[in-house]
């Protein structure tokens, strides 16, 4: 059980954790003032906080948002934010900061954004609320053999936060927005070109974060997502029924360079694009 009321963990990672484990930093339980407020500019970690009652606001960069009991938020710390209590109903929060080894990568495989809002639901406590106070509970513990099981639930922590993000389909239903649309088309009509996700925001008269978040709410994919699936699909058909050179087809669907197709193509097929041809090629072809 983590403790009632206000309070805080302060952590001092080995050097072990550092190097091979996710591990965190600074975690606790913070009960707000009705006059706080604060910003930072930048800090070389992550945080992830579950709103547990009353209300404030949270800046990352130039956008503001409310948030209320039930909503969670994780981001990168590495950009300027703030957070406003409500100064009728400040809000409690908790909260840990946290890094990891090769995290900066599986985040923005994981989410394509610097921050991941996660919005209440009827459902009761969210799984990765639970997650989150059983990371605080290890927190409490500060034993340097429990870091393995700390790096876990850190873990567990982003993967539930992962799945939850992508499953929303409350959110989902009903047709994307018109503007969302173009952006879509504008990334479809131009996969084989540079085709660019601030280009497609424009287009679609929209910020580029709040592009990303709201792709990602009404599609399913991140924009950078949705392009490499279009830009594999293309391949994957050229290499099946036409018999354009690995270069050719390369160029024809849109990756910078030989080297980041085969790089893209194994990460999602696990195996090379030759090897792929000659299996599943059919000789009629």
């Amino acid at each position: 059980m983590i403790p009632s009321g206000d309070f805080e963990y302060v952590l001092s990672p080995s050097g072990f954790a550092r190097s091979r484990l996710y591990y965190a930093l600074i975690g606790g339980v913070q009960q707000t003032p009705p006059t706080f407020a604060f910003e930072r500019e930048s800090y070389n970690a992550y945080e992830m906080i579950y709103i547990t009652k009353g209300k404030g606001r949270f800046r990352y960069r130039d956008d503001w948002f409310d948030l209320e009991p039930g909503d969670g938020l994780v981001y990168n710390m590495r950009h300027p934010h703030a957070y406003r209590a409500d100064p009728d109903d400040p809000y409690e929060m908790m909260y840990v900061v946290f890094h990891g080894s090769g995290l900066d990568d599986q985040w923005q495989a994981w989410f394509g954004a610097p921050y991941v809002l996660l919005p209440r639901t009827n459902r009761g406590e969210e799984r990765y609320a639970a997650v989150l106070r059983s990371v605080l509970e290890e927190m409490g513990t500060d034993r340097p053999e429990n870091e393995p099981v700390l790096s876990g639930l850190l873990y567990e922590l982003l993967m539930q936060v992962l799945l939850r993000d992508r499953s929303r389909p409350a959110e989902r239903g009903g047709e994307p927005p018109s503007a969302l649309e173009r952006g879509r088309q504008y990334l479809e009509e131009r996969f084989a070109e540079a085709a660019d996700i601030h280009q497609a925001a424009r287009a679609a008269g929209l910020s580029y974060y709040h592009f990303i978040r709201q792709f990602k709410r009404y599609y399913g994919f991140s924009p950078k997502e949705y392009l490499t699936k279009i830009r594999l699909g293309h391949a994957k058909h050229q290499l099946l029924h036409s018999d354009r050179t690995i270069g050719e087809i390369v160029e024809a669907s849109g990756f910078g360079s030989y080297n980041a197709f085969l790089h893209t193509f194994l990460q999602h097929e696990g195996c090379s694009p030759t090897f792929y041809r000659k299996t599943w090629r059919r000789p009629s072809d």
